[in-house]
């Protein structure tokens, strides 16, 4: 019944990703986002893929899904500032017909994973490993800020006006904790919800915005795309590199960190 039930949700999902996919909508903020046609793809093999398709038809769909919804929490912040009327102005503006693409083809790709971890075979193990591999990722960002507040000038942008990274640090400790929440023992007494809900609400902010960068930059290098970075400033290299890939990583250690928790404790 969970099975159909995922993959009934998963025909949905993709299928308001390819209607999204094909709606016009204004470019603004979306410079190297993902291009309508990869959501479109990623929610055609998505939903054929539900309908019994290949495990790597349904491996393929998560890869270009993912790509698709990179950039839906820079979306969700700006849909904040929207709504609330908190002067931050051209950050409230919204594309509303890329918002909605990018958030379904985000939760497609959760979907996605969820249906792969169904067909998955033979009991789930333990894997500790993935929580302290995601608690180490918690720390390059939050350090490289750390560095430059301090006066550190390697790949520091320029001018450089921020203080000292409070959010940052608040980040550090919160994502630390949790990672190894999911792996050890005084993890497993919480209250399950308490540890899955912002595990996984992290893990999707996380694989986001480090989808966005690292398929953008592949796809500008590739010269399928338009993007942000410039390839021939080190400092806008090592950036890309340091702070979104470490987030993607993050996010992909804490998702698996969070998925072998949530079958170990069902």
């Amino acid at each position: 019944m969970r099975e159909l039930t995922v993959s009934r949700a998963l025909v949905a999902a993709g299928v308001a990703a390819g209607i999204a996919a094909l709606v016009p909508h204004q470019v603004t903020y979306d410079k190297g986002f993902a291009p309508p046609w990869a959501t479109l793809a990623g929610a055609v093999l998505a939903v054929a893929f539900a309908l019994r398709g290949s495990e790597w038809t349904g491996r393929i769909a998560l890869v270009l899904l993912l790509w698709a919804g990179g950039g839906a929490v820079l979306d969700a912040f700006r849909a904040f500032f929207w709504a609330t009327g908190i002067p931050a102005g051209e950050f409230a503006q919204v594309n509303w017909g890329g918002a909605s693409m990018r958030a379904a083809g985000l939760l497609a790709a959760g979907l996605v994973v969820a249906a792969l971890a169904r067909g998955a075979e033979g009991p789930w193990r333990e894997r500790p490993w993935l929580g302290y591999a995601a608690f180490a990722l918690a720390f390059p960002y939050p350090l490289l800020k750390l560095y430059w507040s301090l006066g550190g000038t390697i790949a520091r942008p320029d001018p450089y006006t921020e203080g000292f990274p409070y959010m940052e640090s608040a980040m550090l400790a919160g994502g630390a904790v949790l990672s190894l929440a999911l792996v050890q023992g005084w993890g497993r007494r919480l209250p399950r919800r308490a540890v899955l809900v912002p595990a996984w609400t992290a893990t999707g902010a996380l694989v986001s915005m480090g989808a966005l960068a690292g398929f953008g930059s592949l796809s500008q290098a590739l010269g399928l795309t338009d993007g942000p970075v410039d390839f021939g400033d080190a400092a806008s290299v090592a950036m890309v590199g340091t702070v979104y890939g470490s987030w993607l990583l993050f996010g992909l250690a804490l998702g698996a960190a969070t998925l072998t928790y949530q079958r170990l404790t069902r």
